[in-house]
C-alpha cells in the first residue's frame, strides 16, 4: 500500500521557514506542513487544500524541491511505503491562525483535540539562519532541510595537520598517528590477507615501515590525516585508517587507507569507524562530499559500503598500479550532505546516541 504525502516549504519576508508541530498518537514531532493526497488529486491540489484546511490560508504552489526515490516504510503503518513530495509555497494573505514561538506549545483547546481524535497541531515559523536538520522530526524532511539549508562551511585552516582531530564512542577510539604507534599496529599490519586488493602489498617489517613514512610525511605536508584505530572493548590497538585527497576548497575529501585485524571484520566494528568518520565530515567539518573507493575485485568491500548507505557510482578502468606490478580497476563509492541525515538515520540508527 502507497502513501503519498505532500508538504510545503513556506518563507516568508523575514526570512523564517514555517513549520507545524504535531502531537499524533502519543508522538510529538515538527515537520513541514501538508499532509496526505486524496483520490482524484493532483499533488498540487492537494497541498492547496491542506493549507486551506489546516490554517485557513491560501498559497500558491512553487517549485518542486524533491520526491522520495528509496523505499521508506511509514512511522505509522509498517505496512505503508511513504512517498513524500516536496514543494515551495508563497501565502497569498496574512496568516490569520495563532503562531507559537516554543516548541509544541499546545493550548488548553488544542489538548481537548489531540484527546479527543488523537491528533492537534500548531504553528510556528523558525529563523532561516537558525533552521537545520535538526529542526524537523521526519527521516524525508530531513533530506529536504539538508537541501535547503546546508550547513555552513566550517573549513579548517590551510594547515589541517596541525589540528588534532581525536573521535571516539564507546567501541573505538580514532587518534591521531603518531611515530610510536608504529610498533603498536605493527603486528596487526603483518597479517598479509588484509593486504590482498590494496595497492600497498605488506609482507615484511620494511614494507610497513616504509608505507607507515608515507602515511607520516602525507600527515605533514597536509595531503591527509591518517588515524590510529585503537579497539576500546579490547583493549588494544586494531588498525588504520585516513582522511585522503583532502580538497577543502572543494568540500571533500575521500575516507580510506582502512585496515582492521581480520578478528574485527564481520563484527560491526568497522561500522562504529566509517559513522565516526562521516559524522566528523559532514557535521562538524560540512563537507559536501565524502569519497570511498576499492578493488572491482574486492566485492566484500563493495557489499560493505553499500550495507552503509554509499551510492556506487562507476568503474575507473585500469586507474592504479599495484605495488607487485597488477593492473587495478577501481570502484567509487560517495556520500554527499543532503543526503546524510537519511543515511545517519537508516544505516547507523543503532550507533545514534544524542
Amino acid at each position: 500500500m502507497f502513501n503519498i504525502r505532500v508538504y510545503g516549504i513556506l518563507k516568508n519576508e523575514e526570512k523564517q521557514v514555517l513549520v507545524s508541530d504535531e502531537f499524533i498518537r502519543g508522538m510529538k514531532i515538527t515537520k513541514f506542513p501538508g499532509g496526505g493526497l486524496e483520490a482524484g488529486e493532483g499533488t498540487r491540489d492537494c497541498l492547496r487544500r491542506e493549507f486551506m484546511e489546516e490554517m485557513n490560508l491560501k498559497v500558491e504552489i512553487g517549485d518542486h524541491i524533491y520526491t522520495t526515490d528509496h523505499y521508506m516504510k511509514s512511522a505509522f503503518n509498517p505496512e505503508h511505503q511513504i512517498i513524500s513530495i516536496y514543494y515551495f509555497v508563497k501565502a497569498l494573505e496574512p496568516i490569520a491562525v495563532p503562531l507559537r514561538t516554543k516548541l509544541f506549545d499546545f493550548d488548553e483547546e488544542q489538548m481537548k483535540t489531540y484527546h479527543s481524535t488523537g491528533e492537534t497541531e500548531t504553528f510556528r515559523f523558525i529563523r532561516w539562519n537558525d533552521f537545520s536538520t535538526e529542526s524537523v522530526t521526519l527521516p524525508l524532511d530531513k533530506i529536504v532541510a539538508g537541501m535547503l539549508n546546508p550547513p555552513p562551511s566550517t573549513m579548517p585552516p590551510p594547515l589541517f595537520s596541525d589540528q588534532p582531530i581525536l573521535i571516539e564512542d564507546n567501541t573505538v577510539r580514532l587518534e591521531p598517528l603518531e611515530e610510536h604507534h608504529y610498533d603498536l599496529l605493527l603486528p596487526v599490519a603483518l597479517h598479509t590477507e588484509l593486504w590482498a586488493f590494496t595497492v600497498a602489498r605488506i609482507k615484511t617489517k620494511a614494507d610497513f615501515r616504509n608505507y607507515f613514512d608515507t602515511a607520516m610525511a602525507e600527515k605533514r605536508s597536509s595531503k591527509s590525516y591518517p588515524f590510529a584505530i585503537y579497539d576500546k572493548v579490547n583493549d588494544e590497538y586494531a588498525g588504520s585508517t585516513r582522511f585522503a585527497n583532502i580538497e577543502f576548497e572543494h568540500r571533500k575529501l575521500e575516507i580510506g587507507w582502512t585496515w582492521i585485524r581480520p578478528s574485527l571484520q564481520g563484527t560491526g566494528f568497522n561500522r562504529h569507524c566509517k559513522f565516526l568518520l562521516l559524522s566528523y565530515c559532514f557535521e562538524t567539518l560540512g563537507l559536501n562530499r565524502v569519497e570511498l573507493k576499492t578493488s572491482l575485485l574486492n566485492l566484500r568491500s563493495q557489499k560493505a559500503m553499500l550495507k552503509i548507505g554509499a551510492v556506487r557510482e562507476g568503474v575507473l578502468r585500469k586507474n592504479i598500479i599495484n605495488d607487485d606490478g597488477s593492473i587495478r580497476d577501481t570502484v567509487y563509492f560517495s556520500f554527499i550532505n543532503n543526503e546524510w541525515p537519511f543515511v545517519k538515520t537508516s544505516f547507523f540508527k543503532e550507533l545514534i546516541t544524542d
